[in-house]
């Protein structure tokens, strides 16, 4: 029983040496590890407000691809009327 005794505490000292050691590397990599997650937030919010440039740009081509489209149609319309065959 003196020797489990022994062996518990002695265990427990050496965990507690290395908890010791360890944790000034632990705080440095939790606050490196802070600073990455700042820095990807803040890309995760350009990213987005990329995303919604993007999208109002592509709402805006849409709009003038279907103008584009009513103005050909327009048009050849415009042709036939005339007499000249439409260009496909």
């Amino acid at each position: 029983m003196q020797l489990r005794s022994r062996y518990l505490g002695s265990l427990a000292l050496v965990v507690g040496l290395l908890v010791a050691g360890c944790g000034e590397e632990v705080k440095k990599e939790n606050e490196q590890l802070k600073g990455q997650m700042t820095i990807l937030q803040k890309e995760n919010a350009d990213l987005k407000a990329g995303a919604v440039t993007v999208k109002g740009d592509n709402e805006a081509m849409k709009k003038e691809l279907d103008e584009m489209k009513a103005q050909m149609q327009l048009m050849e319309e415009q042709m036939k009327a005339k007499g000249k065959p439409a260009k496909k």
